[in-house]
């Protein structure tokens, strides 16, 4: 009797887990827990993931907007590079060597388009009772190159200096050709741009070889950017490329560029805006729930389906997950009210709709568990106490 009296004791003493079994316990006295939240519960609406989701998706598509300025053909026609300090303009004026270092034509007229001087005459040829003289080029590119000051100007012979500032390179040869017909009959000028060191744009992140791009003549858009910086590496988030314009970061879908060639994320940079290119860390989708592997999958530039997504999870667990719940749970960055969307991978439909259903950067998706595994769950957790109470009962008989 004895003896059964000591083994109930110590069967009763070993379901006291908490103050006795061995393993981590950390002692809460200490701690003062939060109160209780004064709101009740909140229901959220389930949109099936059905045919008719599909259809008002269609109808609700709208055109893509360009975030900022993108390049098309009329904004190409329309743009013009402006003067800024530190540029280099280089400057020719025909027939007059001396303003231009030496270099240029020295007399005549000229050359025609392409390159090549006008024709000399031949021995026959007058104009009046003067022959004219050949036109001669230097070998040399010639003309006299000038750089914008910290003021924004510039100087040349015989006009002085000038504001350029904000200025094409149209616009400064006509001023200049202003200023010189105060002392040359019928100047006739060539301006240009040499050196293109006022504007520059910042490409950083995930690129081979990122650097400052500078602005030139020629449009410089997002695309450029990335392809003069080496391409994007292959973990880089295309989807999510940012420029950043006086403060504000604009995301720019690169990967619909490259796949579909929507003008509209082609952007037009400026003047000190910051390109940079994420990795694709942030754009992540979450499996959970009655999965054979529950794990979190990157997106393949930008895109990502609910079926690979339950493909990347090694798919439906078949002894715990109800095929009819399969939820996918969007919101995280937006908003604290989530969508939620439900997909019955029972209907024969359904293995074809999850494979057009996309998902979006950080969506959970959620197998819900069987009821059946459920029960068998619970009594998983109660069978070792029925046991020992078992064990007690037959030993202290």
């Amino acid at each position: 009797m004895t003896i059964k009296t000591i083994a109930a004791a110590l069967a009763a003493a070993s379901l006291c887990a908490c103050s006795l079994a061995p393993g981590p316990y950390l002692d809460t006295k200490r701690l003062e827990p939060p109160a209780p939240p004064e709101q009740t519960a909140e229901k959220f609406p389930v949109h099936a993931i059905d045919v008719g989701y599909f259809r008002e998706q269609r109808a609700a598509t709208v055109p893509a907007v360009c975030p900022l300025t993108c390049l098309t053909p009329q904004t190409r026609g329309l743009y013009e590079y402006r003067l800024g300090i530190g540029d280099q303009l280089t400057i020719i004026v025909w027939d007059h060597p001396e303003l231009t270092g030496g270099m240029g034509l020295a007399t005549g007229t000229p050359p025609l388009p392409g390159g090549s001087a006008a024709p000399s005459p031949g021995p026959t040829q007058t104009q009046g009772a003067t022959p004219i003289a050949p036109t001669t080029m230097s070998s040399g590119e010639g003309g006299l190159t000038v750089r914008v000051a910290n003021n924004g100007t510039i100087f040349f012979p015989r006009v002085g200096r000038m504001k350029v500032q904000g200025m094409t390179a149209q616009q400064v040869q006509e001023a200049l050709t202003k200023g010189l017909a105060r002392t040359i009959r019928d100047p006739q000028l060539d301006v240009r741009v040499s050196g293109f060191n006022s504007q520059s744009v910042q490409v950083t992140g995930n690129l081979r070889t990122p650097a400052s791009e500078a602005i030139t003549d020629a449009p410089l858009t997002v695309l450029d950017a990335i392809n003069r910086a080496g391409g994007a590496l292959p973990d880089a988030d295309l989807q999510n490329v940012g420029v950043t314009r006086d403060g504000k970061r604009h995301t720019v879908d690169v990967a619909a560029l490259l796949e579909t060639g929507d003008p509209q994320q082609n952007v037009l940079l400026k003047d000190g805006d910051i390109i940079d290119v994420p990795d694709r860390s942030n754009s992540r989708v979450f499996v959970l729930g009655e999965v054979n592997k529950p794990t979190s999958l990157p997106m393949n530039r930008g895109r990502l389906t609910l079926a690979d997504a339950l493909t990347g999870a090694g798919s439906l667990d078949v002894k715990t997950g109800d095929p009819r719940y399969v939820y996918v749970v969007r919101g995280a960055d937006k908003t604290l009210t989530p969508d939620v969307y439900q997909l019955d991978m029972t209907q024969v439909d359904a293995l074809m709709l999850m494979t057009k259903f996309d998902l979006q950067p950080k969506d959970v998706v959620y197998v819900q568990v069987s009821n059946a595994a459920r029960f068998n769950r619970a009594l998983e957790q109660i069978t070792p106490t029925l046991q020992s109470l078992f064990y007690t009962v037959q030993l202290s008989r």
